[in-house]
């Protein structure tokens, strides 16, 4: 599988920079096209006090400015592939989710925090509302790229939603290895004994238990992906905070899970949970939306 279109949606922040080497390392690997997306956004004052004219005459006056930084800034981090530059008006998540959606773009990547992040403080952050919008999956970069994706941690609940998230991460990263992570949250963790989930009680062939982990094969099986490359987890707790102890825990430099589940009960990006995850973890993260499918973009 090949990634045609990434796009970068940068502030100019330190994490938008972060975003950016990792787009063109990902680019140079699938020869990708790099469309770079920078969103003004006026003040809200100015809004009401300005007319629509004097707002699209500073749009236009900032823009050439704003598109040589950009080259400039493609320049400095050695990038020759095809590349696309747009600077356009507007809010920062609806802007990014359209231009995505406007130009087939396979994936899109951005920092976790940065000015956008800041001008939304009100609405919630601007990557989480991207990540909720999006038809397409979304990269949170929370750290430096100086590394590969090597240690992936995959969030599952076994549901058709949860296969293509598998998939899609897998050919993405297929040297990468994998840990699959289901987790038995409290709710149903009241009907089985505490003890089942014990990190000593987990390595005996409790019925419960290797119940469990079958279905995780069967689920892999219909992943259609090299079973060799995942090692199986399974946790009883929060979803939150489970995602988030065992990314750190199992030391995972990439987080990746589907912003749908088998129901809204299981939307792990909604809400409380979202804002805890992006808030907690300081992996880097991939969300990828349901029904996603790269060759039909």
């Amino acid at each position: 599988m090949t990634l045609l279109n990434i796009l970068i949606a940068s502030d100019f922040s330190k994490h938008a920079d972060w975003a950016l080497q990792r787009t063109i390392s990902l680019a140079k690997i699938n020869q990708a096209t790099i469309h770079f997306l920078h969103i003004l956004t006026p003040p809200l004052g100015s809004i009401a006090q300005s007319s629509e004219m004097e707002l699209q005459l500073n749009h236009f006056s900032e823009k050439k400015e704003i598109e040589e930084k950009i080259l400039k800034q493609l320049k400095n981090n050695h990038h020759k592939l095809s590349v696309g530059v747009s600077v356009v008006l507007g809010r920062a998540a609806d802007e990014v989710v359209r231009y995505a959606d406007e130009k087939s773009c396979d994936l899109i990547i951005v920092g976790a925090h940065g000015n956008y992040y800041i001008n939304d403080y009100v609405l919630g952050t601007t990557s989480g509302s991207i990540i909720r919008q999006s038809c397409v999956p979304v990269l949170l970069i929370k750290k430096e790229p100086h590394f590969a994706y090597e240690r992936i941690l995959i969030a599952t609940d076994l549901s058709n939603a949860s296969k293509e998230t598998v998939r899609f991460t897998f050919n993405c990263f297929p040297e990468a290895n994998f840990q699959l992570l289901h987790i038995v949250d409290i709710y149903y963790r009241q009907f089985l004994n505490p003890t089942d989930f014990d990190e000593k009680f987990l390595d005996t062939q409790h019925p419960k238990i290797k119940t469990i982990f079958e279905k995780l094969d069967d689920f892999l099986d219909q992943c259609q992906v090299d079973k060799r490359k995942f090692e199986k987890k399974i946790i009883g707790d929060y979803y939150a905070d489970a995602i988030v102890k065992q990314a750190s825990k199992w030391k995972a430099d990439l987080l990746a899970f589907g912003t749908q589940g088998k129901s809204k009960l299981h939307y792990l990006l909604i809400g409380s949970v979202a804002k805890r995850i992006l808030h907690l973890s300081s992996v880097d993260m991939l969300a990828i939306p349901p029904k996603f499918n790269l060759h039909n973009r």
